[in-house]
């Protein structure tokens, strides 16, 4: 089986979430009430780093990355998204 290793810096709170990127690419559309999450390999592997530094224990309550069309990763065509920690858990 082969693995896929991802590095995330620790969270620094003088800066924020820090999720280094590869540059890949990633289209976020609304289906029928459907969030559907499109992407080559590196912009998937981009999403994941978010999320891992979300994840950071370190990371506050309701820390979060705003990601807008036509700013990396998302294509213009995409629907922004936000990725959020959740403010109401441990």
């Amino acid at each position: 089986m082969n693995e896929i290793s991802l590095s995330v810096p620790p969270y620094d709170p003088a800066v924020g979430v820090v999720a280094p990127a590869e540059g890949g690419s990633v289209t976020v559309e609304i289906v029928d009430g459907s969030v559907e999450i499109f992407g080559d390999p590196a912009g998937l592997r981009d999403l994941a780093r978010m999320l891992l530094a979300l994840s950071d224990v370190r990371a506050p309550k309701g820390a979060h990355i705003h990601l807008d069309a036509g700013i990396n990763p998302l294509d213009l065509g995409s629907a922004s998204l936000m990725l959020a920690r959740d403010p109401r858990a441990r």
